[in-house]
């Protein structure tokens, strides 16, 4: 038997693009069953999956192949038999596997993460909150061992204080973004500097707008908030919602 690595599953007349190699360089193919395919390689043998290099593997894999057609990214690892590629993966799910990639056909993903720029907002806290200003007096000079409870008390309140302002202006970003897409994942954090953690599923032919709305928000709230724009990439967060 040949243990086949398996990225993601496709429709049947993709043209898999040249020279596209997968974990341990193994050329990838596309194994086809009544219109719909999967994307594989050999699976490195001898050795246990899940290297920093495998990782970036699979998702150059998925995410090459997504800048072109919809792809249903597999989740990272996923072993099988060569057999049950069709026998237990394609041929008894057909009608579910072809209704989540037209479900997501002519989309992808983008994820926007933001954080604050720590020192900017942590002045603007206290300067917002009397009881932190007040407290942050109190303890300025004063040893650690002799104002221990104030700035136990302190440190609660930034964190408090920060983690309801990422709130509502997260919650602010992720609607004016989702504006732009055709639907939005928040993802939870508990990182309170981390403001947005969102990812987007865009229409390919929005992607200039979404592209423009995150710039624009960018330009907006430069000096406060650091954003990272990820994409245009397979739809990751949304083959779930998919069917």
């Amino acid at each position: 038997m040949s243990p086949t690595y398996v990225y993601g599953l496709v429709r049947a007349d993709l043209a898999v693009p040249a020279g596209l190699d997968g974990l341990g360089g193994a050329p990838v193919e596309l194994v086809a069953h009544e219109g719909l395919g999967a994307l594989v390689s050999a699976a490195p043998t001898g050795r246990p999956l899940g290297t920093r290099e495998d990782l970036f593997a699979h998702e150059r894999v998925v995410d090459t192949v997504a800048a072109e057609v919809t792809v249903l990214p597999m989740r990272f690892g996923s072993v099988i038999e060569r057999p049950a590629v069709v026998d237990e993966l394609l041929a008894p799910h057909l009608a579910e596997l072809d209704a989540a990639i037209a479900d997501l056909d002519g989309h992808v993903q983008y994820s926007v993460k933001g954080r604050y720029e720590r020192e900017v907002v942590l002045r603007e806290v206290v300067v917002a909150d009397p009881e932190i200003a007040e407290l942050r007096e109190r303890v300025h000079g004063v040893p650690e061992e002799a104002s221990y409870e104030d700035r136990m008390r302190l440190g609660e309140l930034v964190v408090g204080a920060i983690e309801e302002r990422a709130r509502r202006e997260g919650g602010r970003m992720h609607e004016m973004l989702s504006a732009q897409a055709a639907a939005a994942v928040a993802r939870p954090s508990t990182d309170p500097e981390q403001v947005l953690d969102s990812a987007f599923l865009v229409p390919r032919d929005r992607l200039h707008e979404f592209e423009h709305a995150v710039d624009q928000l960018g330009t907006d709230l430069a000096g406060t908030v650091r954003f990272r724009l990820i994409g245009p990439v397979a739809p990751y967060d949304f083959v779930a919602a998919a069917g």
